[in-house]
C-alpha cells in the first residue's frame, strides 16, 4: 500500500515539474527573449525613446549672391526644412533671425557690416537639430568709380583723312572697371589704363565713356571731338 502512494507521489510530483517547465517555457519565449535580444542590440535597460528626431534639417541653399554691392541691404533667398528657425550669420554674428515658409524657402534682408562679409544661413528644426549653408563672401564697396581721360581732350579738331582714326586713351582707378565707349566695350588692363580707336565722322563727335564696376558704382564722362574731312 506505502509503495502505490509513494507512486501516485511521484506521479503527481511529476506533473508539477513538468507544468512548471512549460510556464518557464512560455514566459521565456514572451518576455525573456526579446528583453536578452535588447541587450544583445545595445539598447539596454531602460528602454530607448526610437522616435526622437536626431536627424538635422536640409542645410540651407543659397541663391547666387553678388561678388561685390554697394548697398549695405542684401537680400538673401535660398530653401531649407518646411517651418525651419533661421539665423542670419554674418561674419558669424547673428544679424537677424526669421522662419523659413512651409515650402522651405525664405527670402531675407540682411544688413553688411564690413567692407568683405561672410554670410551664412543656421537652420534649426523643431527638435533642436541644426545646419548651415556653405560660406558665401560678399564684398561693400562704396568708393566712386573714376575715369580720366587722358587723350585727346575735349574739343580737340582733327583734319584729312590720315586723322579720322582716333585711339581714345584713359585710366580708372579700379582694375575690375567696365569701360563702354559709346556703344563699344573696352578692354582695361590690370593698371586701370585703356584705349579705344574709334573713327570719326564729319562734324563735332560725341563720345560718351562710362565706368562701372562688379558693386554696381558707376560714372560717366562726355566729351566732343571735330573733324573736317
Amino acid at each position: 500500500m506505502s509503495g502505490r502512494y509513494r507512486a501516485a507521489k511521484e506521479k503527481n510530483k511529476s506533473r508539477y515539474y513538468i507544468l512548471l517547465s512549460i510556464v518557464f517555457v512560455i514566459v521565456l519565449f514572451k518576455w525573456g527573449i526579446p528583453f536578452f535580444i535588447e541587450i544583445v542590440a545595445g539598447k539596454g535597460s531602460p528602454r530607448q525613446n526610437t522616435d526622437q528626431d536626431l536627424i538635422p534639417p536640409q542645410a540651407p541653399t543659397l541663391s547666387a549672391l553678388p561678388d561685390a554691392t554697394n548697398s549695405a541691404s542684401l537680400l538673401i533667398e535660398g530653401y531649407t526644412e518646411a517651418n525651419a528657425s533661421l539665423d542670419i550669420l554674418i561674419n558669424d554674428r547673428i544679424s537677424l533671425t526669421d522662419k523659413a515658409k512651409a515650402d522651405g524657402s525664405f527670402s531675407i534682408i540682411a544688413t553688411l557690416d564690413a567692407e568683405s562679409n561672410r554670410v551664412q544661413i543656421r537652420a534649426t528644426d523643431e527638435a533642436g537639430n541644426t545646419s548651415v549653408s556653405e560660406v558665401e563672401m560678399v564684398q561693400l564697396d562704396r568708393k566712386p568709380i573714376e575715369v580720366t581721360i587722358t587723350s585727346p581732350k575735349d574739343g580737340t579738331e582733327f583734319f584729312g583723312k590720315n586723322n579720322q582714326v582716333v585711339d581714345i586713351k584713359g585710366e580708372a582707378n579700379k582694375s575690375d572697371a567696365q569701360i563702354i565707349i559709346n556703344t563699344s566695350f573696352v578692354v582695361v588692363e590690370k593698371d586701370g589704363t585703356f584705349v579705344q580707336r574709334i573713327q570719326l565722322q564729319n562734324g563735332s563727335n560725341e563720345i560718351k565713356v562710362v565706368a562701372s564696376d562688379k558693386a554696381g558704382n558707376s560714372t560717366e564722362r562726355v566729351f566732343n571731338l571735330l573733324y573736317t574731312p
